[in-house]
């Protein structure tokens, strides 16, 4: 494995003095850090410019292409089960009063509601997912569950999440430019059937996955020597978490810049700053979930861009950053709204008189 090490420093470093070299692997024994005997998997990610040095037995993944994604377990591997169960039961009851509240007739006005309401109960599935995947992965044969079905449906779910937020926040613009000539009935049927297509595609993009997970040593990997599937996955990965993130960065800039035009063609007289402050202070409520979903998966995002391959410890709590909104969506889409805050409260005082 030793040459595996050697042929990565060579292809990515240059003619570095040898003595620091074996100075370096001395140090990484001296850690316990033991070599992968499968030098071809080293030899694999170093072809595709994976620059992976940390080829640790420590966790296997950890020697696995970063933009592959490859096992949920390599990212959650290092929180406590506690942890789980505790984020677990606090987002079912958050969940159940956000999805109450966008079951609200007045809710569901405009296909941000629909939006909202299908964020909510695919953030609890995925959290259920999970949690069923702690519990299922103690046992052989819950591995194997876990590997070919929980794994796929996490990544699968989690994506859909991304892509409903970016859905979201889509339509919002369009309420900014059109204003009042917004269709809140033509976007109730563009949600009614974006939302399908999206849940299809997005399950149809990861089925192919059934057939090429494997367990291998306890971890679930993907495994494939076709090299058109190795960039399919790659590139539909980072395409799921980009073009969601990027949405959900630049689009709010957009709507302080257009709401701040709309402001000073109608009050000529005041200043600039007044105006921006004017719209920041009336809007805050509508860039408040953008600036949260950005906050919460930007770690996710440095981490996946700064290194050559995951490092795990980083990697597992950029990701587990990543699920706060999932269990937030309460916090994220119903508190700070002043629209949705009184459909929560119609619908506790109906769940109390039912009682």
């Amino acid at each position: 494995m030793r040459g595996c090490f050697f042929f990565l420093w060579r292809k990515f470093f240059g003619s570095l003095n040898m003595e620091f070299m074996c100075f370096l692997i001395n140090k990484l024994a001296k850690r316990n850090m033991s070599m992968l005997n499968d030098e071809i998997l080293c030899l694999q990610n170093s072809s595709r410019q994976s620059q992976c040095l940390s080829c640790s037995n420590e966790q296997f993944c950890q020697s696995i292409d970063k933009y592959s994604f490859q096992s949920l377990l390599c990212s959650l591997g290092y929180i406590p089960m506690v942890i789980i169960v505790c984020i677990f039961a606090c987002s079912c009851f958050l969940n159940v009063l956000c999805i109450g509240t966008f079951l609200q007739r007045n809710s569901r006005e405009m296909g941000s509601g629909f939006y909202r309401l299908t964020i909510s109960i695919i953030g609890q599935m995925n959290l259920t997912i999970i949690f069923c995947y702690f519990i299922f992965q103690r046992t052989n044969h819950g591995r194997l569950i876990t590997c070919y079905l929980f794994e796929s449906l996490e990544k699968c779910l989690h994506n859909l999440y991304d892509s409903l937020t970016a859905c979201l926040t889509i339509e919002r613009t369009f309420v900014i430019y059109q204003g009042l000539t917004f269709n809140k009935v033509a976007s109730q049927h563009k949600a009614k059937l974006i939302i399908p297509i999206l849940i299809s595609f997005q399950f149809l993009s990861v089925f192919y996955e059934l057939f090429y997970r494997e367990l291998n040593q306890s971890f679930c990997v993907l495994k494939s020597s076709n090299l058109v599937l190795r960039h399919y996955q790659i590139i539909t990965n980072v395409f799921y978490f980009l073009i969601p993130y990027f949405i959900n960065l630049i689009l709010p800039f957009v709507w302080i810049i257009t709401l701040t035009k709309n402001k000073i063609l109608l009050h000529q007289t005041n200043r600039f700053y007044e105006n921006f402050r004017n719209v920041i202070f009336n809007y805050q409520h509508t860039f408040i979930p953008n600036l949260i979903l950005v906050i919460l998966n930007t770690p996710r995002f440095v981490s996946l861009f700064s290194y050559s391959c995951i490092q795990l410890k980083s990697y597992s709590i950029a990701y587990f950053i990543s699920l706060i909104p999932l269990t937030s969506n309460l916090f994220i889409f119903v508190l700070p709204s002043p629209k949705y805050r009184p459909e929560l409260v119609n619908f506790l005082h109906f769940r109390y008189r039912s009682l």
